[in-house]
């Protein structure tokens, strides 16, 4: 059996912007499939890490032109002849919807972003995929909502978590928090400086906790700059209790996990995840949350996380300030986490469907 993969979102992946979902679930895939041939497809020269199992092939199809003509015609052309070249009997895309050949069985996953690229395209070939793999009902709802008749195609897969995130004990915690920031206690945020992760709102939430607590509790902010946060980040150079904000860029996974696990809780504001693999990391390692009544985030911190109201920047400080002050509070929190599995369960999940 040969698989076809899209594999720019590998490509793109990254601890803090988008969790690593893609490859971690990928080399689960390939891991509980060797006699499967797994066919990776990217538009460049890619060199995965870490490696892919040995049952897997990168497939290097460059556009034959630079630019929109370039991307229309390898969607649309040569990427189908290269689907039929390599004999492929099965498609998963990855957060893309992309065409296939009718003799193929071909399958959708998306991960986090509930929104999928605006091209006719879409519209046209999504309701031939034989199943559409998500890890919420949100994001259930927001692509069936749009694209309507897909009922009855959607697999809702068990998230996870990368054992790297572990809970740290108290000497553990102390030693994160000297090493990153100063000593103190600090909330965390994960994600890309983006504006749909809510950054200035979290920023404006923080400055009310600052004057109201005339604490010296600091904001970790975990992600990389994106082109569209440029004004987030000159925001944050004026910005007034910037001596109290720690933004940590390119932070590989291993420190990820030590940030999360040090910090008194994590924020996650982001308005449309489809997959809140921040809050469920915060879990992993015993550590509560305040999320944004939005999106996947509460299906994720269920009772082990504060709701804020969604645009109300006075709530979410309200919400922060009432978990820093409150260690009761906090506990009770802790008590709720559940069991948060690895990767596995849900790279086994898909494996059934792909392969049947």
């Amino acid at each position: 059996m040969r698989i076809a993969v899209n594999a720019l979102p590998l490509m793109q992946d990254n601890a803090a912007n988008t969790g690593n979902v893609p490859t971690e679930l990928m080399s689960r895939l390939c891991g509980l499939h060797p006699d499967a041939e797994f066919i990776f497809i990217t538009d460049r020269p890619w060199t995965p890490v870490p490696a892919l199992p040995r049952n897997c092939e990168v497939a290097v199809l460059k556009p034959f032109t630079g630019g929109k003509l370039g991307q229309y015609f390898w969607r649309r052309f040569q990427w189908n002849r290269l689907l039929k070249k390599y004999k492929t009997d099965r498609l998963l895309c990855i957060n893309d919807v992309l065409p296939f050949p009718p003799e193929v069985k071909a399958h959708l996953l998306l991960t986090r972003k509930a929104v999928l690229a605006d091209r006719p395209s879409t519209s046209e070939y999504i309701r031939q995929f034989r199943s559409i793999a998500v890890f919420s009902e949100f994001m259930k709802e927001q692509v069936g909502g749009r694209y309507g008749g897909l009922e009855n195609k959607f697999v809702l897969l068990t998230p996870g978590v990368s054992e790297t995130f572990i809970p740290l004990n108290w000497e553990e915690r102390e030693q994160v928090k000297q090493e990153f920031a100063g000593g103190m206690e600090y909330f965390i945020a994960v994600g890309a400086i983006h504006p749909d992760n809510n950054i200035i709102p979290l920023l404006k939430a923080f400055s009310m906790l600052k004057k109201r607590l005339r604490s010296g509790i600091k904001l970790v902010l975990a992600g990389d700059l994106t082109p569209e946060g440029e004004d987030i980040a000159q925001a944050l150079q004026t910005y007034k209790f910037r001596e109290d904000v720690i933004w940590m860029q390119q932070a590989g996974e291993e420190d990820l996990a030590r940030l999360i696990g040090g910090a008194y809780a994590l924020v996650h504001t982001a308005g449309a995840d489809g997959l809140a693999v921040p809050v469920l990391q915060a879990q992993r390692c015993q550590v509560p949350a305040v999320v944004v009544y939005a999106g996947a985030s509460t299906e994720a911190g269920k009772d082990a996380a504060l709701n804020a109201v969604p645009g109300d920047v006075t709530d979410l400080s309200e919400k922060m300030s009432a978990l820093y002050k409150d260690e009761l509070l906090r506990s009770r929190l802790l008590d709720h986490i559940s069991r948060v599995p690895s990767w596995d369960d849900a790279a086994g999940e898909l494996g059934q469907i792909v392969t049947a």
